[in-house]
């Protein structure tokens, strides 16, 4: 990337419906936005489209002051794209070494009833496969697990796991005939982030505990879901899938009161889709150079 650019990572957000998407990018957006009249921010954010920026921070503030989540976007694909513009550096040598300007994120929010119900017309499933290639421009791709139900099948949350990452596989399953019918995809989500979504509703897990669970309970299933992903792209040896976990809560959520100033993991959503990628392929390269071939 040359200097005085702008850097464009992706992300694709990917849950049932319910599991938090829409409240996890309402918090990220809204409090990125509150921070920028501190005195000394580290960065800006700006909504590339500004009706749908002003609609996430309605929505963050509806949050914030009148405890009201928002509304889902029910069997609505949506892109949200954002401009991150960090402080300007105070070094002119650092601004002269810096390798590109501004941060374009952009982030995909994949229906999740898509993955709970077969299409009902020819048309509904030629608008998921067109959406699902959309998505094949993402750089890192989040997963999300909902904590509410886990919490709803405690001891045997192998059920929920289960049918959560059996469903995504049928769902690619369905899709992949369309996807590879020009061949195997060079350009696929390559870092798959699992990421337990209302975090706070089980204060005592941490993110090994939360890894030891999916493996314990649904190991075979993950390992199943990545093989089915592997089997689309080229390079499946650079895909990492179940190999990163974040917690993340996008809000302290009680009976009475959303609480926006605390939360878990959504600061880290920045940082993932614009460090994972590059450390992937930094591993990739290494393993290549270091392979008996490459010695020999």
């Amino acid at each position: 990337m040359g200097r005085g650019k702008t850097l464009e990572q992706h992300i694709a957000v990917f849950g049932e419906s319910g599991s938090g998407k829409t409240v996890l990018m309402t918090s990220w957006y809204g409090v990125a936005r509150d921070i920028q009249t501190a005195s000394d921010p580290l960065y800006k954010v700006k909504a590339d489209n500004f009706d749908l920026g002003t609609k996430l921070f309605q929505s963050y503030l509806g949050m914030k002051e009148d405890s009201k989540a928002p509304p889902a976007d029910r069997f609505k694909a949506t892109d949200y794209s954002f401009l991150v513009e960090p402080r300007q550096a105070d070094s002119p040598r650092a601004t002269k070494n810096r390798e590109f300007d501004n941060l374009r994120l952009v982030w995909h929010d994949y229906p999740g009833e898509w993955f709970e119900s077969a299409p009902h017309t020819a048309t509904e499933q030629e608008r998921r496969i067109e959406t699902f290639q959309a998505f094949l421009t993402s750089n890192v791709a989040l997963l999300l697990i909902d904590a509410q139900k886990l919490l709803a099948n405690a001891g045997q949350e192998e059920r929920y796991l289960k049918s959560l990452f059996d469903n995504f596989e049928r769902s690619l399953e369905d899709l992949e005939a369309a996807l590879t019918k020009r061949g195997k995809l060079s350009r696929f989500p390559r870092v798959w982030v699992l990421g337990l979504s209302k975090a706070d509703l089980i204060p005592d897990l941490d993110v090994c505990g939360f890894r030891d669970m999916l493996i314990k309970k649904a190991g075979r299933e993950i390992s199943a879901l990545r093989s089915t992903i592997g089997r689309l792209i080229n390079e499946p040896e650079a895909l990492a899938f179940g190999e990163d976990f974040v917690l993340l809560s996008s809000a302290r959520f009680t009976a009475d009161a959303i609480d926006v100033a605390t939360r878990k993991g959504v600061d880290l959503v920045l940082p993932m889709a614009e460090i994972l990628p590059l450390t992937r392929l930094f591993d990739m390269l290494r393993a290549r150079i270091m392979s008996p071939e490459m010695l020999a």
